[in-house]
């Protein structure tokens, strides 16, 4: 991006959160902003990953770019690496394979921003980016909070603006990359078989795991034939959009045995919550809210987890979870801030085909 283009990028310290992300995301590959004062100074970039940072730090979107720019002040890369507008290619490409860059910021004499480089332009990704992965989706759900609609179709392929919700899916997993996905049955499996087939369609292998008793997650999991992938499991009644690839190249850069994607779920008390020791009262907080990060029902698993799966019998994702931590094996979290919406009851339902 040229110097013409970089004001697109430019957001102040106190735009919220929610405007950082909508310009991160219309940023394309650079999946970047930068950030600048009062004084029209510039102060830092913010990446994809600095977003989730902060929304692992209890931020959330109702929150500024400052808040985003004094979590980065705490990690191990707090300002941003830049290199002269009159660097050489050689010279760009040494920055980006010695700190294992995603984007290079080009500044002038003064240190202003003019042009930012992204590593597929330079041809220098890093090992964890652009990755492809074995894809899991959950969908022998029986649907019970959906009936009628589930008494005879399964709820991963109720449709959506006229299309089941799992072929949604199953096109965004190719997209971002999926070159082998299994399907795990139970209610009705004949009307997803005939529908995905061999997979021949969708341009990638489609593969099925019928449970005649539900085995849960983790159960299925250690049905599958290929255990040999990096494999993202996904439940298929949730409709998402989120980066299936920045989701990827977190996971196998924090080398994690296990990466769990989590949604902030937010309520407000209608009431004063009153504090008391005893008898006596010491503070009301009235109406307070509280926020939390959820299991958003999407994991990535790395090869070496299947080997601690049991051979049969019912397991749970919080199973595969827990031995995980037990063993001392790294389990991370990744932050969702896209759409995320559990399709489980009729107004989901209802709001699936308002957001997607």
């Amino acid at each position: 991006m040229t110097n013409a283009n970089i004001n697109r990028l430019k957001v102040s310290l106190d735009a919220p959160i929610s405007e950082v992300v909508a310009r991160i995301q219309a940023s394309g590959p650079l999946g970047c902003v930068l950030i600048y004062d009062d004084a029209e100074r510039f102060v830092n970039i913010v990446t994809d990953g600095d977003v989730r940072r902060a929304f692992l730090e209890g931020k959330q979107l109702d929150g500024t770019a400052r808040d985003i720019h004094n979590v980065k002040l705490k990690t191990s890369r707090p300002a941003p690496i830049t290199a002269n507008i009159g660097s050489t290619h050689a010279e760009r490409t040494t920055l980006f394979r010695r700190h294992s860059l995603r984007q290079l910021i080009l500044v002038d004499r003064h240190g202003a921003p003019v042009e930012i480089v992204d590593h597929q332009s330079i041809n220098s990704s890093p090992s964890y980016v652009n990755q492809h992965f074995t894809a899991v989706v959950m969908a022998g759900g029986f649907g019970m909070r959906l009936r009628p609609l589930t008494e005879d179709t399964p709820k991963p392929m109720l449709q959506i603006n006229g299309r089941p919700m799992l072929e949604i899916s199953i096109e965004k997993l190719v997209n971002y990359g999926a070159t082998r996905i299994f399907i795990s049955t139970h209610y009705l499996p004949e009307k997803i078989v005939n529908h995905f087939g061999s997979g021949e369609r969708f341009g990638v292998p489609i593969e099925y795991i019928h449970e005649d008793v539900p085995l849960g997650t983790g159960g299925a999991l250690s049905l599958l034939s290929s255990r040999d992938d990096t494999t993202l499991v996904f439940n298929g009644d949730i409709l998402t959009n989120l980066d299936i690839s920045m989701f990827l190249a977190y996971h196998l850069r924090t080398e994690s045995a296990l990466t769990i994607a989590a949604t902030q779920y937010s309520f407000q008390v209608p009431f004063g919550v009153v504090s008391a020791t005893g008898t006596r009262v010491s503070h009301i907080d009235e109406k307070p809210k509280f926020s939390f990060l959820i299991n958003s029902g999407i994991y990535f698993l790395s090869p070496r987890v299947f080997s601690t799966l049991p051979a049969s019998g019912p397991y749970h994702m919080t199973d595969v979870t827990h031995e995980q931590i037990r063993r001392g094996a790294p389990v991370s979290c990744f932050p969702i801030f896209e759409h995320w919406l559990d399709v489980g009851r009729p107004s989901d339902y209802d709001l699936a085909a308002k957001l997607f």
